[in-house]
């Protein structure tokens, strides 16, 4: 029986997110669902897609801050960020 959606406030952690779109996935392509059940599958599951790329967008942003190069400068990438701003 596939599990219920997080219909708390609390928002999800990114094993949980993950997870949740693991079994939307499988729910998918292993079941036999109405139209509007699939769609509800697939807005469900690129809303879930969408937050698990921010967790690892955050991630990623957290390790190039961790890492310098051996003469202690961040990653020209992280620097490139910086001079971007952040607009989102």
């Amino acid at each position: 029986m596939p599990k219920k959606p997080n219909t708390s406030k609390q928002p999800l952690d990114f094993e949980a997110a993950l997870q949740e779109l693991q079994s939307v996935v499988s729910r998918m392509e292993n079941e036999q669902q109405s139209l509007d059940a699939s769609i509800t599958d697939y807005e469900k599951g690129t809303e879930l897609a969408a937050l698990c790329q921010q967790y690892l967008d955050s991630a990623q942003l957290k390790v190039e801050q961790l890492v310098k190069t051996r003469d202690g400068r961040y990653f020209e990438a992280l620097e490139n960020q910086a001079s971007d701003g952040d607009n989102g």
